[in-house]
């Protein structure tokens, strides 16, 4: 999506937006103060100057979204839901539901098949974007979930898994802190327990996590655990009490890299109780200790970089001897 919107047209109708909001009030009345002269203006100097890098090459990008930068995804969203605004009004009585993340939507459609012809049509009318439109059906992939209408006309989800997800969990080889794994495990349980309408859908995904990490190296019996623990925790959840938030000045984090054969998070806290504890807390009003473990560099970061590797005398720009169209 983001390549194919026309930056001229973006600005344009952005632009429009924005001075509405203005000359409305809107902005005013929620007590927002935003320079909208300057901000079109910083918004025309970035999607009309972006620069970008290849081997011993720089590019500049002369159309579409201005790729990498911070304002693209929320440039995107908002360039088209000033036309799914109108959409929205002239096919209000046909949609009991709708819902886009970006360049991904989904709908319940009640009206005529001519009229989803139409709003194909109207979809299409903004710019050069074009969207690939599905059939009627009454079961959909929308991002990671399967959503299907029932034979009671209840929703029915699903979770949703790609059939080239290659599943590369953490080995267990790995130096990471054992309670990753364990982490893992329990999130990936409560993303199951929220997605299947169904328990045998859930228990599904649960055996399929299971047979993947174990053929991934881990033991049987400790995911097992791992498995019983987190499905107890969220069959029966407890509610624990919070403790209070400390300003970050009364707390000492200690940053430290994990590794399975160093020194233990016991000892490291047992030797700070011992040793410092006391001392800190009266002189520096340090009132809680942190130790922040941390991944080690792995050869997946020194190896796969975004950077192209070029050989002296290999360069891209041996390569390139003509103009991107």
């Amino acid at each position: 999506m983001y390549t194919n919107i026309t930056t001229d047209h973006a600005l344009e109708v952005i632009g429009k937006w924005l001075d509405d909001l203005e000359s409305s009030g809107q902005l005013e009345d929620k007590g927002i103060s935003i320079p909208i002269t300057a901000l079109k203006e910083a918004l025309t100097l970035v999607m009309k100057n972006n620069i970008f890098e290849f081997g011993d090459m720089y590019f500049q990008q002369l159309t579409g979204t201005a790729m990498g930068t911070s304002a693209a995804c929320m440039w995107a969203t908002i360039y088209f839901a000033i036309h799914e605004a109108l959409l929205l009004s002239k096919y209000a009585n046909c949609l009991l539901l709708y819902k886009r993340f970006i360049d991904d939507m989904q709908g319940i459609w009640i009206g005529s098949s001519q009229q989803y012809e139409q709003f194909q049509i109207d979809t299409d009318n903004y710019g050069d974007l074009r969207w690939d439109f599905g059939p009627l059906t009454r079961s959909i992939d929308f991002l990671d979930l399967t959503i299907s209408i029932g034979p009671s006309y209840n929703i029915i989800t699903t979770t949703y898994q790609k059939p080239i997800n290659l599943y590369q969990y953490i080995p267990p080889h790995s130096a990471h802190s054992p309670k990753i794994m364990k982490g893992v495990v329990y999130s990936l349980l409560r993303q199951y327990r929220r997605q299947n309408s169904q328990e045998s859908d859930y228990i599904h995904f649960v055996l399929l996590l299971f047979k993947r990490l174990v053929r991934r190296g881990w033991d049987k019996e400790v995911i097992k655990g791992y498995i019983l623990q987190a499905d107890t925790r969220l069959s029966h959840p407890t509610q624990q009490p919070k403790k209070p938030t400390l300003p970050n000045k009364k707390m000492l984090i200690l940053h430290w890299i994990y590794h399975p054969n160093d020194i233990p998070r016991t000892i490291l806290r047992r030797l700070y109780n011992t040793h410092c504890a006391r001392l800190f807390e009266e002189h520096l009003d340090i009132q809680q200790f942190i130790i922040a473990f941390h991944s080690a560099p792995t050869l997946r970061s020194a190896l796969t970089k975004a950077k192209l590797i070029q050989e002296p005398g290999k360069e891209a720009s041996k390569y390139f001897d003509g103009e991107l169209d």
